[in-house]
């Protein structure tokens, strides 16, 4: 920090926001908001500002990027031989919540490489369920608090918090001695950690019947406000979900009765719906659901509280092993989540589901990497990052075929989005599970469907070499290359497509429920 005004070419200087200010290199005054961070360029030598330490590291990576040549599309580090260009910037956030929801996944070396791809692209949270944390926390706190990440812990985690006790889970609400004992040992795990900055703590995973909804939210608020007052001491952040549990509207839908909370934030999360279509668009459901997240958001704003969206974009549940690329879906839902003033948008990251009788396809599904299209995107968007710039950078990594399989996933995901829709009318099944159905009502305009998907497949995606497909496991992805994964992607879709189709169709072995 020397004053005599030398320069000092080839130096990078890294420095908060305040330090800055009062430093003999500061020129113009900054007012970064949080996770912002500043860029100066100037005789060879840099300046990196940021708003925090977590910033500093923001501006570090971007740095990287723009004069080293790095870039971090999937989790491997890559550095290119390309024209480096002029780094002088100033970066904010569009959404001041970015990170990942984990709730099944018992992996600390996965998790560990998501957390450190997450910082690289702008991401600044990750959001436990208790009992995983419980899991994991000794092999992937250390590396959290490295880059100054916050943590939420919550998800449906009653029953972990009661010592399995289901039967007081259910009664939850109406048992002062249950809430108790679970604020004790939330207020425990919290200050075992002060990496952990929020509690989002949702009621089982089950739908509230009719007559009971109209004391369930307003009991559950008045939980999470008890919960906010006994962690106030740890500067520890609460919230409360509003989720469609079994498809209950009156769980997503706020009654006259439900008064929103001054001390509590909202977190929204919308199951059920069809990722081909906006959710201002498309069926009576979508319109109602947002209708439903417009109410919450205002009322929410009049309170100062803050409200986060959940989305699905990495659910392989949700969106099965028939998963789509969602490039221009979560575009449109970043513009118009920031049109809405929404906070913060947490991308849910699921594992494929293995059923029984076709644990041949998705025991070797790579679905850690397949889960990352969707992510890096909503990475990338959720900060701000132009959508061509990093349509650019995700298929920059194909090599001369990259022009080849940007088209093809274009297409792909008008196509691919559509199996969606059936998540209502089939719920609890999804496309992929025609055993679970009774009736035969779908069935025809399903099988139209998949034939359509098989169609472009054979017709537009390259195939795997079979000595490649013989070495392919679930957990290898790191030995291929972008090129090769995506054509392993190709294939198990094709697969799942066509022994869906034949289960469908009633010709699949172990199938239930069609007569």
């Amino acid at each position: 920090m020397e004053a005599d005004g030398d320069k000092h070419p080839g130096t990078i200087y890294l420095m908060l926001e305040e330090q800055y200010q009062s430093s003999p290199y500061s020129q113009t005054p900054l007012s970064l908001r949080e996770d912002g961070f500043a860029v100066h360029e100037k005789d060879e030598e840099i300046w990196v500002i940021g708003k925090e330490e977590r910033s500093v590291l923001y501006g570090v990576y971007y740095v990287c990027e723009k004069k080293l040549g790095y870039s971090w599309v999937h989790f491997d580090e890559k550095k290119e031989n390309r024209q480096l260009e002029e780094a002088t910037c100033i970066q904010q956030p569009l959404f001041s919540r970015r990170g990942n929801i984990i709730e099944t996944i018992d992996d600390p070396i996965y998790i560990n490489r998501l957390i450190d791809w997450g910082a690289k692209n702008g991401l600044n949270e990750y959001f436990f369920t208790f009992f995983l944390w419980d899991k994991v926390k000794k092999y992937i706190e250390e590396e959290l608090v490295k880059r100054s990440m916050n943590v939420t812990l919550g998800g449906h985690s009653l029953s972990f918090l009661l010592n399995e006790n289901k039967n007081q889970a259910n009664h939850f609400l109406k048992d002062p001695v249950s809430q108790e004992t679970v604020t004790k040992r939330i207020f425990e795990i919290c200050s075992e950690s002060p990496v952990v900055t929020r509690v989002s703590l949702w009621p089982e995973d089950v739908g509230i019947h009719q007559d009971d909804y109209a004391a369930f939210m307003p009991g559950y608020i008045a939980f999470t406000e008890k919960l906010k007052s006994a962690l106030k001491d740890l500067n520890v952040e609460v919230e409360h979900i509003v989720y469609n549990a079994g498809l209950e509207w009156n769980m997503l839908e706020r009654s006259e009765g439900t008064e929103i909370s001054q001390d509590v934030d909202v977190l929204y999360a919308y199951w059920g719906r069809d990722y081909s279509h906006s959710i201002h668009s498309g069926r009576e459901e979508q319109s109602r659901a947002a209708d439903s997240l417009l109410d919450w958001k205002a009322e929410t704003a009049k309170k100062g509280r803050s409200f986060t969206v959940l989305e699905y974009y990495s659910d392989h549940f949700m969106l099965s092993e028939l998963f789509p690329p969602l490039f221009n879906r979560i575009r449109q839902d970043v513009e118009d989540y920031k049109k809405q003033g929404v906070d913060g948008i947490l991308n849910l990251i699921v594992p494929c589901h293995i059923k029984r009788y076709d644990s041949d396809i998705t025991a070797g599904y790579p679905w850690k990497w397949i889960q990352q299209l969707n992510n890096y995107m909503y990475a990338g968007l959720s900060w701000g990052k132009a959508y061509d710039d990093l349509l650019n950078s995700y298929f920059s990594t194909f090599g001369n075929e990259k022009e080849l399989y940007r088209s093809i996933m274009i297409d792909l995901e008008r196509i691919l989005s559509a199996h969606t829709f059936w998540n209502v009318p089939l719920f609890p099944a999804r496309v992929v599970d025609p055993e679970k159905v009774n009736g035969v009502e779908e069935r025809e305009k399903v099988i139209t469907y998949l034939d359509e998907v098989l169609d472009f497949l054979e017709k537009r995606t390259p195939t795997v070499k079979k000595e490649l497909l013989a070495l392919q496991t679930k957990h290898n992805f790191a030995s291929f290359s972008p090129e090769e994964m995506l054509q392993f992607y190709f294939h198990y879709v094709k697969e799942s497509v066509s022994k869906c189709k034949l289960e469908w169709q009633g010709q699949g072995g172990d199938v239930h429920g069609l007569q």
